[in-house]
């Protein structure tokens, strides 16, 4: 045991001399790292590694991350108590967004029905709220009447996300036709892993397995090209796409 662990501060002490000398740190810290493995691996942590990893947009995601486990709540109790001090639209909009997030739809769809009941009744930002909370809350036909109405008034908006939300709510709503339809828009506009993950997985869900495999074989097959950074953020797809392959093979 006791030489595992002195191995384990060696391994710990040459991790931060390659960090040291990679970040043009001073050079005495490899002499404290590597003359005293753990009291230097300890002291250089808290000096130099530490600080940095603080402002790094991987540390500031796991702060966010543990937070939320931790209070998942926090941004909706600060959204309300916002709101209810000055109920502006912003403010209503900013509580309808953490409500959806919490997973309070139907109070969320409330909220966002209000916003565009008024002066924001164009606001694009608002619209594709009113249509995310639709669809969460059960209410499809809303949400492609909403979006529809968007991309009438704004065509540009027809790209990314929204055409993407707009073939799950198709899809959500029974009408074959029109999802398949939608969902063909939304891969020629925005050929994402998120866009074909969900296309692949409606697809299975029709017994379409061959294009359905195409689509998610296509997915993981792509998922190897890219850096860790595209994969951990398309992490959720990637899950569904093995796990419908999964569903696949076993009929």
């Amino acid at each position: 045991m006791p030489i595992a662990l002195g191995t384990l501060h060696i391994l710990v002490a040459i991790f931060f001399a390659v960090h040291a000398v990679r970040n043009g740190r001073a050079n005495y810290w490899l002499f404290v790292l590597l003359g005293f493995p753990f009291l230097g691996s300890v002291i250089y942590f808290f000096a130099e590694y530490l600080p940095e990893m603080r402002h790094s947009r991987i540390a500031r995601q796991a702060v966010s991350t543990v937070t939320s486990i931790v209070d998942p709540r926090r941004l909706l109790r600060e959204a309300r108590a916002d709101f209810e001090r000055t109920p502006s639209a912003d403010h209503r909009a900013r509580l309808a967004d953490a409500l959806l997030e919490a997973g309070d739809a139907k109070e969320a769809l409330a909220h966002y029905r209000a916003c565009v009941s008024g002066h924001h009744a164009k606001d694009a930002k608002m619209r594709l709220g009113l249509a995310r909370a639709a669809l969460a809350a059960g209410e499809p036909a809303s949400a492609v009447q909403t979006l529809r109405a968007l991309f009438a008034d704004e065509p540009e908006r027809y790209a990314g996300t929204p055409a993407l939300l707009l073939a799950q709510a198709q899809a959500a709503t029974g009408d074959q036709g029109a999802a398949l339809t939608a969902f063909d828009d939304a891969l020629a506009r925005h050929n994402s892993v998120e866009t074909r993950c969900a296309y692949g997985l409606y697809l299975a869900s029709l017994g379409r397995d061959a294009r359905a495999r195409e689509l998610l074989e296509g997915v993981l097959r792509d998922s190897k090209l890219v850096d860790e950074h595209a994969r951990v953020l398309n992490r959720e797809s990637l899950d569904q796409a093995r796990a419908a392959l999964r569903a696949l093979d076993s009929r």
